[in-house]
């Protein structure tokens, strides 16, 4: 599982990279699939004016740094729990936006969906040490969870009380 959990947090922070570069870097757009066209005509005014205003504030550029950020907490280890967080809260966002606003149940947002869903579930009882010790990591791998001061302890399993179980 744990391998299983790997690749599905490096595909998903890649993507959110790229997804996140393509509006800084024109050239990558060109190589991605076209977004899924609104259905219906009031989705198409609806989408039109909200992407007009994200674009022209300067919102969107915020969101798309956002993306780049919550990519590269994907990648490394020590910091997956937060990336799965800010991920969880982008990708909210893009499914919504996606189903309510344009109507269209898009394949991919429902592949990056589903994979930040299994990122959040198997890293469920990672999410406590994020309050405590700043990290997702309760097994101790990253030296974070056994700072002194901290609630957290990898000297005990979680199932008895350690990191994230017990009290």
């Amino acid at each position: 599982m744990k391998k299983t959990a790997n690749i599905v947090a490096i595909l998903l922070g890649v993507a959110f990279i790229i997804f996140g570069l393509s509006f800084f870097v024109p050239a990558i757009k060109s190589v991605l699939p076209a977004p899924s066209a609104p259905n219906g005509e009031d989705a198409i005014k609806w989408t039109t004016a909200y992407f007009t205003a994200m674009v022209g504030s300067g919102f969107l550029g915020i969101i798309k740094a956002l993306e780049i950020v919550a990519g590269l907490l994907l990648i490394i280890k020590c910091t997956r729990g937060w990336g799965v967080v800010l991920s969880g809260a982008l990708l909210f966002n893009i499914f919504f936006v996606n189903v309510l606003m344009k109507g269209v149940w898009d394949p991919l947002v429902l592949v990056l969906v589903a994979a930040g869903l299994f990122l959040a579930w198997v890293g469920r009882k990672g999410f406590c040490c994020l309050a405590c010790c700043g990290s997702g990591e309760c097994l101790g791998t990253c030296g974070c969870c056994n700072k002194e001061g901290s609630s957290c302890s990898t000297d005990k399993p979680a199932s008895t009380g350690g990191c994230c179980g017990g009290k």
